[in-house]
């Protein structure tokens, strides 16, 4: 992958839109993780989303939590690196 000139492609918004919710994963215990991704103007953001059971002494009661970070620069290329299907298929020539 070509990070340099991916920072431009993103710093230039050729990957604004872009946008994808992964397959969900087993955490521990028994929660599970799911991370959604949208690509706005220079900045990505990457949405993790927990969700799972505790048990209150009398019932189970279901839980969901959302933790955001917006990543741009260096980080946001990494991000691109990790998971790069997407935005190869906008631009093929830099990956």
């Amino acid at each position: 992958m070509k990070r340099e000139e991916v920072l431009a492609a993103l710093e230039a918004g050729e990957f604004d839109g872009i946008s994808h919710t992964y397959q969900p994963y087993s955490g521990y215990g028994k929660n599970n993780h799911q991370i959604e991704m949208s690509v706005s103007g220079r900045i990505i953001e990457v949405t993790t989303i927990t969700t799972g059971k505790i048990f209150d002494g009398k019932e189970n009661e279901r839980f969901e939590d959302r933790t955001t970070k917006v990543l741009s620069g260096y980080k946001a290329v990494d991000f691109i690196e990790s998971r790069p299907y997407y935005f190869s298929q906008r631009r093929p020539d830099l990956f």
